[in-house]
């Protein structure tokens, strides 16, 4: 998290001033892709393993090479993109990531294969699972689009947004909902038919909903059907998550910090702005404007991956002990950088509706790079008492990390 706040610094600073030794567009690379791999991704498989299976007490040595192999490959991917973009070293690194999911995929499919049955949470993680392994589809298309120089816009575009829905529509916000579900599923006042309700039209429009993003010649009356059917069904699947969170308000407020309960918060509120978001992106003109003014887009990435991905994982690391938020210096470190992304996403939306409008903000650029200082202190601070326990731990005697 600190390095991609670091990277992000880089390049909101090369925005407002020179620094040529940098390629803005390798710089990006690197950012993209490691927040995809090196912080989303790594952590909610750890997370996956540690809350749905018991596979690491039972296959220690396995894990621990695999979490050290992926490792090493998305700190040399966030190198080589930085240092060369899409070169031979950076291509080969980020196919061995895609080999690397799949080698979790099948391991945490074989771990819950007789576990979490009736669970709508373990149902979560296994449709997760399946959508990180179909997005993988994206970069062969991609690949294959690129080695025939086929160069037209739409396909290779279809074929980068195939990937990125999967993982953020997909693999990403599902797994993060069945850490929600997880704990929903330990109240009295749990409700399984709101949940498998709730699971049932989410996993079923995230096939489809993946037509938002592409684009056609002139698209079809029937793919525009599609998109209002599973916009519709996107949002009523909100008005179960309600009833779920309220039902079971007072329970779950109880035994959560109050640091945790505003994380939680901003996470959920994000959420649902997001589905709310994909549902006005319907309208013809609104998705004009949706995907084809680039601040928008930043926007809305930075939405899903701050606002509601990182939030919740802050959130569910706090609730864990993983971030002691007892230790005054690592519950400042939270509080700057949770203050950061609200404000980054202020600063984002009103720069994406400046844009629309045509109307230039001269300082914006500047502001942003101002707060993106707050995102690395904060990121930093929140690394200072992890590093130390997990050093002591290492260095006491008969101890290990």
């Amino acid at each position: 998290l600190l390095i991609l706040a670091l990277i992000g610094l880089m390049l909101r600073y090369k925005i407002n001033f020179p620094l040529p030794f940098i390629k803005q567009e390798n710089l990006l690379h690197a950012h993209s892709h490691f927040a995809f791999n090196g912080w989303v991704a790594f952590l909610l498989q750890v997370l996956i393993l540690d809350e749905f299976t018991s596979d690491y007490k039972r296959i220690t040595r396995f894990w621990d090479r695999f979490f050290l192999a992926s490792t090493i490959v998305n700190y040399a991917m966030v190198i080589s993109f930085a240092w060369a973009g899409y070169s031979t070293v950076s291509i080969a690194l980020s196919t061995a990531a895609t080999w690397l999911s799949y080698a979790f995929a099948y391991k945490i499919y074989k771990a819950m294969r007789n576990s979490g049955n009736g669970l709508i949470s373990y149902g979560f993680v296994r449709a997760a699972i399946f959508f990180l392994l179909l997005s993988s589809l994206g970069p062969y298309a991609l690949a294959i689009i690129m080695n025939t120089k086929n160069t037209h816009q739409y396909w290779s575009h279809n074929a980068l947004y195939f990937y990125l829905h999967f993982q953020y529509n997909g693999f990403f916000t599902l797994t993060v909902l069945a850490f929600l579900i997880r704990k929903l599923e330990t109240s009295a006042a749990y409700n399984i038919k709101h949940a498998r309700t709730f699971f049932l039209l989410l996993i079923f429009t995230c096939l489809p909903s993946y037509l938002f993003t592409s684009l056609w010649h002139q698209r079809p009356v029937s793919i525009t059907i599609i998109i209002i059917i599973t916009a519709c069904l996107q949002t009523a699947a909100l008005f179960f998550l309600w009833k779920l969170l309220s039902d079971n308000r007072k329970i779950l407020y109880n035994s959560l910090s109050r640091t945790c309960r505003w994380i939680y918060g901003i996470a959920i509120s994000a959420f649902i702005l997001k589905v709310m978001l994909q549902f006005f992106s319907v309208y013809p003109q609104m998705s004009k404007i949706a995907f084809g003014f680039r601040p928008v887009i930043i926007g809305y990435l930075h939405l899903i991956f701050l606002g509601f991905i990182t939030m919740y994982m802050l959130g569910f690391l706090a609730e864990k002990k993983i971030i002691m938020i007892t230790d005054r210096l690592t519950a400042t470190g939270l509080f700057i950088f949770v203050a950061g992304v609200i404000v980054n996403e202020v600063l984002l939306a009103t720069q994406g509706f400046a844009s629309i409008y045509d109307v230039f903000l001269p300082r914006m650029n500047m502001l942003l790079f101002a707060n993106t200082f707050t995102l690395a202190i904060g990121a930093l601070l929140l690394c200072i008492n992890p590093a130390k326990r997990l050093a002591k731990s290492a260095g006491g005697p008969g101890s290990s990390a």
